[in-house]
């Protein structure tokens, strides 16, 4: 991490500096292949979010989402972000996500999402049945903070994430 100052930066330092276990336990993967995915999307995207957050903060971020379950609301909080960038840094990461998704095979031996929704607990609130006509779902919600995403895409980039993790024959 090159960037330093803000308090987000501080508590990515914390996570990766600090106990493995408690880094697996809120990222539901290893350092190892966190870095490995910083490095991927850095090498083969374009962020559109602020230089000053890096990617390692944005990933801890959508993480924050996706594998603990927060909504936009305690996630920008828990980074010292607002509402609209924590959504912004979501949906970049997702963006991230589905370019991963377009250039890299699906393993066929990579678990399925149902039998990872222990790892991914965005999977538990999103049922197939909650999206809408246009296949949006609405998704990080606490008293109107949430995010609409296509739905497909969600699960696209979930897919992309637990192969990569997969992949990387980890955890």
């Amino acid at each position: 991490m090159t960037i330093t100052g803000s308090a987000g930066t501080e508590r990515a330092r914390y996570l990766l500096n600090g106990v493995p276990a408690r880094f697996n336990e809120f990222c539901h993967l290893d350092q190892i292949t966190f870095v490995q995915l910083a490095d991927w999307i850095v090498d083969n995207t374009q962020s559109c979010t602020s230089p000053d957050i890096s990617i390692e903060e944005s990933l801890f971020v959508f993480l924050d989402i996706v594998a603990q379950g927060n909504s936009f609301k305690a996630t920008a909080y828990g980074w010292d972000h607002d509402i609209p960038l924590t959504q912004s840094i979501f949906v970049n990461i997702l963006n991230a996500l589905l370019v991963l998704r377009e250039k890299e095979e699906i393993s066929p031996s990579c678990p399925s999402l149902h039998t990872s929704r222990c790892r991914w607990s965005i999977l538990r609130t999103i049922k197939s049945n909650k999206s809408r006509m246009d296949g949006l779902v609405k998704i990080g919600d606490e008293v109107g903070d949430g995010l609409e995403v296509n739905q497909e895409s969600l699960i696209q980039a979930l897919t992309a994430l637990n192969n990569f993790v997969h992949e990387c024959k980890e955890f």
